[in-house]
């Protein structure tokens, strides 16, 4: 028997696990793009001004996708997980014959998550937007960019719930 199940892993467990991704990435944002590409490349390091994204530049919208490819789509491509998912004992698989989703599958996965958050930073509400986005579920348990990328949050080993 295999330590995956096919159910999809609770839904508070998957809330947990997205609010734990949502942190970490925040905080990989923020050393990223304020601290690496504001101080080190370019920014005003003394602090005479203020520091801020240079949205109409396109190397913060570069480090971004790089954050995102990075953080999402590599690890789920690779071993099925993000560190949420990993701190909370659930894997992404694909089908049971094909536990590790594909580099298509984690892409168009990270896009449906990650596309609204950018767009709508600039307006606020990113972690509300965010949360909306991976939790709004179908009957069989799955959030839109599951759906779309053709995965599904599963439980490993004995973290199951009965």
């Amino acid at each position: 028997m295999s330590d995956l199940d096919d159910r999809p892993a609770p839904l508070g467990w998957r809330i947990g696990a997205r609010v734990v991704d949502i942190v970490v990435f925040s905080w990989l944002v923020v050393i990223v793009l304020v601290e690496i590409d504001q101080r080190l490349l370019g920014g005003d390091p003394l602090g005479r001004r203020a520091v801020g994204l240079e949205i109409d530049a396109a190397r913060p919208v570069a480090l971004l996708a790089l954050l995102v490819i990075g953080y999402e789509i590599v690890p789920v491509a690779w071993a099925g997980v993000t560190p949420g998912k990993l701190l909370f004992g659930m894997r992404l698989r694909r089908r049971p014959d094909d536990p590790v989703p594909s580099l298509v599958a984690s892409f168009v996965r990270a896009l449906v998550l990650y596309l609204p958050v950018m767009v709508a930073a600039p307006l606020g509400g990113v972690v509300v937007l965010a949360l909306l986005v991976s939790v709004v579920v179908s009957a069989d348990g799955r959030g839109l960019h599951d759906r779309l990328a053709g995965t599904l949050v599963v439980s490993v080993g004995d973290r199951q719930l009965p």
